[in-house]
């Protein structure tokens, strides 16, 4: 299951990168709790009747996944692959972004710093260990000058990287010469056409 991020306008991940079986998952400029976000993959995936999947997530949508995959029962108990949960550039640790009430579509208090720490105290080991996660940043001019006032270096006009850490899960690693979404002075990172293609050929399904 392709998943996107917080306030998302719609489709992200390039179709070509990911093969079939897939199934993507579409919440446009919604702002959800991570458990509402986690109720609705697993909505998504019992309307597809999926009987098992695995996530690749952007921003939110990691910890979406990790919720559900904490407090729920669903098919992704069930994935079958190396990779259960994959995810780009998530906010595990917050961003103060999220904070602000003119931030996207609103406060989220589970991705402030402080609400993030809450949630994360509730994820146990056995459950982030099957998280593989990426971070990212610019290269050249701050991905974004204004959110770049209020984010601490190295980030990716979102998401810093130090906020991108999931103690307990498998660090991919940091790339660098990306930005968070479309519209800032790197290209978007879930355009990476060869992380994508990895994504895909790890994904349990």
């Amino acid at each position: 299951m392709l998943v996107h991020g917080y306030c998302s306008s719609g489709s992200i991940w390039p179709a070509v990168d990911f093969a079939q079986p897939k199934l993507e998952f579409l919440d446009p400029n919604a702002n959800r709790s991570h458990d509402q976000f986690a109720q609705l993959l697993d909505q998504r995936a019992q309307q597809a009747a999926l009987a098992s999947f695995g996530v690749v997530g952007h921003s939110q949508g990691g910890p979406a996944a990790l919720h559900l995959f904490t407090y729920y029962t669903s098919g992704l108990d069930r994935a079958e692959g190396p990779r259960r949960i994959q995810s780009v550039a998530s906010p595990y640790q917050g961003t103060p972004l999220a904070s602000l009430g003119s931030f996207a579509c609103g406060t989220n208090n589970n991705m402030t710093p402080a609400g993030a720490a809450t949630w994360l105290s509730g994820i146990p080991t056995w459950a982030r260990s099957q998280v593989y996660y990426w971070s990212t940043s610019n290269s050249g001019s701050a991905c974004n000058f204004f959110t770049g006032l209020l984010l601490t270096d190295p980030e990716d006009g979102t998401v810093e990287q130090f906020r991108c850490q999931l103690p307990g899960a498998n660090n991919m690693g940091h790339v660098v010469g990306w930005c968070h979404t479309t519209g800032m002075s790197n290209p978007a990172n879930y355009t990476d056409h060869a992380r994508n293609q990895a994504l895909n050929a790890a994904a349990a399904r």
